[in-house]
């Protein structure tokens, strides 16, 4: 019995010590109202910055008379496929067209997704690729062949239009259905 009021005593004083730590913590009270300026709540406290996304420089591929001729793009990093094709896509900038460069890529719709597995990225292409004029067909399949294989370890480069791979017109007139490197269109690079 005694063990049990010990015990009983012993919580009632924490009891008592939690409570009084507790209403220690409240607001303090005014007599009279206070008042505030308002600009004091709308302002911010501290200013807030977007965190820097890191970026990097990478090659894109687009055509003069004819020929690649390369040029640079900011991507975010780390660099994926994706991010490539879609900087390809966007085409060329103002100055850049001023200087002749051109893209033979008609539309950044055309490029779809790109990913990479074993040193190949797969592009899907949308079923816009088949409205380019024959004559550039190639030429727009060698600018994403040049861009993609300047990523490290990729080689080659498969085209497909839902899911199914697509005969890739060769500047030697042939074509292939096999994923593709850049000695596939040496004749498009300028000299």
């Amino acid at each position: 019995m005694n063990s049990r009021r010990r015990f009983r005593g012993a919580a009632s004083g924490c009891l008592l010590a939690c409570g009084l730590v507790l209403a220690a913590c409240g607001f303090p009270t005014e007599t009279e109202p206070v008042g505030v300026e308002m600009d004091e709540l709308t302002s911010p406290t501290s200013e807030t910055t977007p965190p820097e996304v890191p970026i990097d420089i990478v090659t894109v591929w687009f055509a003069r008379d004819g020929e690649l001729a390369a040029t640079t793009r900011e991507v975010p990093t780390p660099v994926l496929p994706d991010a490539v094709v879609a900087a390809l896509g966007a085409g060329v900038t103002d100055d850049e067209a001023e200087s002749g460069l051109r893209s033979a890529i008609p539309s950044a719709s055309m490029l779809l997704t790109a990913s990479a597995a074993r040193g190949t990225v797969t592009v899907q292409l949308s079923s816009a690729f088949a409205e380019i004029p024959v004559g550039d067909q190639s030429l727009a399949l060698a600018q994403v062949v040049f861009t993609l294989t300047e990523l490290r370890g990729v080689g080659r480069v498969r085209f497909q239009i839902d899911g199914e791979p697509i005969a890739v017109p060769l500047p030697d007139g042939t074509s292939t259905e096999d994923s593709v490197s850049r000695d596939d269109f040496l004749g498009a690079a300028a000299g």
